[in-house]
């Protein structure tokens, strides 16, 4: 790990021997000196030694370097990961995307190599604003990704995190990556709101035969409720999309909109505890079955349709000996299928019925993520009732859908 360290430090001339420390104490001006350090010596030191042993960079499998953007510390990565022909793991600024040219890029995936780069992390940051500016006033040259030599396909896991402003990832990266990356088995975008599902979607479908771990949370401190779709292909269905992926198994995805579709497909390989959030339904009766919308009872029939097809998929998953539990967030609450509980916070539906709903409620663990999906939200408590009794308010008009 290689990470920025704090550019000043207080160096102390202590005594050589502990006993002598006394004395030291009682100095009235204690002999020391501050000293300016720039936070990338480590990473400076780091290069000079792999490049004077080429048999200690042979050895590494993992690199990860935290806090450097600057054009000097990006172009310090590059050759520091030039000297470690066997990483497998390695996490780096998303400025390497800006600053590094195809041939770096080439060397950084190793796609021609016996070992081939494994796991390939591309974290994001809010500069302080010197770095911005820097980063900003930079000649704009061409993207290593749109180089044809620049080859994802034999890369497994590619995790995109974090937020910035400045050019930042989009989904224009996302499509060049997608070209060849087609072997991907894990994919992770989180907390990062400058690219869309249909960003997310091209590399779904380029890895579709491979891909077994999704996780899709753009969640972020600036608000981001819920994903923007983006520039969807006219007649892509997410829910079915999703469901047909083959070797799927650990998934945690936010949708623009859902419908039972993604439940029907009970040859799924789904395990463990699968998440899903959306801000609205498809409206699956219309001619555009990636239309959200409908009426109040097209959309509450929908949305029985959707709990009844996620208990279907996890009774036939117990069927086969797996276990799946599914967590459902939808209007503003979390819908245990397994359960037939809702959780949620329901004071205004209590306040439109008079006190009448609900009839019976407990203390809800869960938490109002489910709502905005920012965690630390300052909300209060939440409760949980049957899914029977949530549907009660439904049709007295006490909860909107």
């Amino acid at each position: 790990m290689i990470q920025m360290w704090r550019g000043e430090q207080r160096w102390l001339e202590l005594p050589r021997h502990i006993r002598q420390y006394g004395t030291y104490e009682i100095m009235n001006r204690q002999i020391g000196h501050v000293v300016w350090c720039p936070g990338h010596t480590s990473l400076q030191q780091t290069d000079s030694l792999l490049s004077r042993f080429p048999i200690v960079g042979a050895s590494i499998r993992r690199l990860w370097f935290n806090g450097l953007h600057l054009g000097t510390t990006d172009r310090q990565i590059l050759s520091v990961i030039s000297h470690c022909p066997a990483l497998r793991f390695l996490s780096v600024p998303w400025t390497l995307l800006r600053r590094g040219s195809p041939e770096e890029w080439v060397q950084l995936l190793k796609t021609e190599s016996s070992t081939p780069l494994f796991s390939l992390e591309i974290q994001s940051v809010c500069l302080r604003e010197y770095k911005a500016e820097a980063l900003e006033e930079e000649a704009v040259s061409r993207s290593p990704l749109a180089d044809p030599r620049v080859n994802f396909g034999r890369l497994k896991r590619l995790k995109i995190f974090g937020n910035t402003l400045s050019k930042p990832i989009c989904d224009r990266d996302l499509t060049l990556i997608a070209r060849t990356a087609i072997g991907l088995e894990s994919l992770d975008i989180t907390n990062n709101s400058t690219t869309t599902v249909a960003g997310m979607l091209a590399l779904v479908e380029a890895s579709s035969a491979t891909l077994q771990v999704l996780e899709h949370s753009p969640r972020s401190d600036d608000g981001f409720f819920h994903p923007f779709p983006g520039n969807l292909q006219s007649g892509h269905h997410l829910c079915t999309v999703i469901a047909n992926l083959p070797r799927m198994r650990d998934l945690s995805l936010s949708l623009p909109h859902m419908c039972h579709a993604l439940f029907q497909n009970v040859r799924v390989k789904w395990l463990g505890e699968c998440q899903v959030r959306s801000s609205d339904l498809c409206g699956c009766s219309s001619s555009s079955p990636t239309t959200p919308g409908g009426s109040d009872s097209g959309r509450k029939d929908e949305l029985r349709k959707v709990l009844h097809a996620a208990r279907h998929l996890i009774a036939e998953r117990a069927r086969m000996q797996d276990q799946l539990s599914l967590e459902i967030f939808f209007n503003h609450c979390i819908f245990e299928p397994e359960l037939r509980t809702v959780h949620g916070d329901f004071v205004v539906a209590e306040v439109r019925s008079n006190g009448q709903w609900p009839v019976h409620r407990q203390s809800s663990t869960k938490g109002p993520y489910g709502t905005s999906g920012v965690y630390g939200k300052n909300e209060g408590p939440w409760d949980v009732v049957t899914e029977d009794e949530y549907f009660v308010a439904i049709e007295k008009g006490w909860v909107k859908l």
